[in-house]
């Protein structure tokens, strides 16, 4: 049976037939909501009584040593993650305690849909804001204090970095999957597109169906590669397109997207180091595999590649039709990666 909850990813991945494999996680956990106070976030204002959403797989061993944590990649939730997870996917919940954690701004943490007070905290969200409430949850709320592992995929992957570049010491070993330390010009470009698209509209008053088609359409430019979508022709394509559009609209508030939109295109764990990817990289303690492709046109490689050779980091790079969203066309391949990488 298809899955189409993995594919209410950053950008239109309902468009890929990926079949859930048999030994992922079936039953899906609770939502669970950690109080951690008020969060006050890099422009200095303040989202007050701030709640993150998480899920939890697995049992914590006696040491508290098998956590690994999981945040969310954009229009994704914790629930998304769900047929990633179990013996044999990209990470064993049978082995580690796995805390998936929705980002801030993703509608189940605090967001501008239900914390409509914060507006000026959202409008300046952060990548780095994301994390500290990571942070906050587990040590105040979950009692742990080190992770053995933090896996996310595209805006994920970018919490993943920026965790190993904040708390060096609290992680072992960081894996970004189509992540990047830092947003490139295409990228930004793109980025921007896209959320131009969605403030003008707000502005201009145009009904919330059409922009999210917009969107839709736009994503879709992107999330594969010219071949890949070439290969699947015209109807199979606008299908999808529809298909997603109906999917963000019936779960998604615009102005939570917005606030992650500018999360990621601002993007940049270099900047308290003046923009030196070698001095960031020398904060980073843990061990590194990044998952990329030079195929992806939505989160370009270059500078992830750069990171991981300034860490000394292992690589796994695919060249796939699918570009950014390879990890469903490579899953059996990137998850015994991510799986041997992590019990190592």
């Amino acid at each position: 049976m298809i899955d189409h909850r993995l594919f209410a990813v950053c950008v239109g991945l309902s468009a890929l037939a990926l079949r859930t494999p048999a030994t992922a996680q079936t039953t899906l956990p609770p939502l669970r909501l950690g109080s951690i106070g008020d969060c006050r976030v890099t422009n200095g204002a303040t989202i007050p009584n701030c709640r993150v959403g998480y899920r939890t797989y697995g049992r914590l061993d006696d040491a508290r040593s098998n956590t690994v944590l999981i945040p969310t990649w954009l229009l994704g939730r914790s629930e998304d993650w769900n047929p990633l997870l179990g013996h044999d996917p990209l990470v064993d919940t049978t082995r580690f305690y796995v805390v998936v954690v929705d980002a801030l701004g993703d509608g189940h943490s605090s967001s501008p849909s239900n914390t409509p007070s914060a507006q000026a905290a959202f409008e300046a969200l952060t990548i780095g804001d994301m994390v500290e409430s990571q942070y906050r949850l587990l040590t105040s709320q979950l009692g742990i204090h080190h992770l053995r592992a933090v896996v996310g995929f595209s805006m994920g992957g970018m919490q993943a970095i920026e965790w190993a570049v904040r708390h060096p010491s609290f992680v072992d070993k960081i894996v970004p999957i189509a992540g990047s330390p830092r947003v490139g010009v295409f990228d930004r470009l793109m980025w921007t597109a896209m959320l131009n698209e969605i403030e003008d509209a707000q502005r201009a008053g145009v009904p919330v169906d059409s922009v999210w088609s917009r969107l839709a359409h736009m994503e879709m430019l992107f999330v594969q590669t010219p071949i890949g979508l070439n290969s699947r022709g015209m109807d199979s394509v606008t299908n999808d397109v529809a298909v997603n559009a109906r999917q963000y609209r019936s779960g998604w508030a615009l102005e939570d997207y917005a606030a992650q939109l500018r999360a990621i295109r601002g993007y940049d764990a270099t900047q308290k180091y003046g923009g030196d990817l070698r001095r960031a990289a020398g904060e980073v303690h843990a061990r590194v595999l990044a998952v990329y492709s030079w195929d992806d046109h939505m989160v370009t490689a270059g500078p992830v590649a750069e990171f991981a050779r300034l860490v000394h980091a292992d690589t796994l790079s695919i060249g796939s039709s699918c570009g950014h969203v390879m990890v469903f066309c490579e899953q059996k391949r990137v998850g015994a990666a991510i799986r041997a990488f992590i019990a190592q």
